[in-house]
């Protein structure tokens, strides 16, 4: 048996300690965060494991943003889609990479999701105005910089990792098999993301479309 059979069968305490743990918390700062003792926050942890079988701590977690999110992938993949549609319809034949960037940057540019796009040295080549409010950045101030800004220091190695693995083999998919990724703002705050990635290749280069939308806490509490 798996969580996502029985995150149905959760109370909402139970779902904000795999919140909290997703971010990053520990159970003391769970125990803080939610004005309860470190022994509580582990008593609701036996509780989560009684309900959804014997789990380990990241797999319980895992398995929560995995069911949690998979319905904004859906969604995100099939407005990938229609975006590439879109873009196909409108020029079956693109012969520069400012060609492709400037017709990209008219169809993106009223799409409600924050998007991006990035070139293959990781360099931040658009983003429209959603995910400017996303990370907080002024209009343009974005584009030229390093998609590494918009996230944490620590996953920095990972990041370039799966970006080499992704420009080798560019399909549409997410970077990564991350249900709850942590992207950085320009304030210095932590959000949960959840992103997906189509690439678009040039004469010189690949381009790569970027949707993300955030995990809002509610989102992940409701059932």
């Amino acid at each position: 048996m798996n969580l996502a059979d029985e995150t149905g069968n959760l109370s909402n305490r139970e779902r904000q300690i795999l919140l909290l743990a997703a971010k990053g918390l520990t159970d003391a700062g769970i125990a803080q965060k939610l004005g309860i003792s470190v022994a509580t926050v582990g008593t609701y942890w036996g509780r989560i494991r009684g309900k959804s079988g014997q789990h380990s701590r990241t797999e319980l977690v895992a398995n929560f943003l995995r069911e949690k999110v998979q319905h904004s992938i859906d969604e995100l993949r099939q407005e990938n889609e229609r975006l590439a549609a879109e873009l196909a319809s409108k020029s079956k034949a693109i012969d520069s990479a400012k060609a492709t960037l400037e017709l990209l940057k008219r169809v993106l540019g009223g799409a409600p999701d924050a998007i991006m796009l990035i070139n293959d040295q990781g360099i931040i080549e658009y983003a429209n105005e959603q995910a400017e409010s996303l990370f907080g950045y002024e209009h343009l101030e974005l584009n030229g910089g390093s998609v590494k800004q918009l996230i944490p220091k620590r996953y920095h190695g990972i990041h370039t990792n799966h970006r080499r693995n992704y420009l080798a083999n560019p399909t549409k998919r997410r970077m990564g098999d991350h249900y709850g990724t942590s992207a950085l703002r320009k304030d210095g705050t932590e959000i949960l993301t959840v992103n997906t990635l189509s690439a678009v290749r040039t004469a010189s280069s690949v381009i790569v479309t970027v949707i993300i939308r955030p995990i809002e806490d509610s989102d992940l509490l409701k059932d």
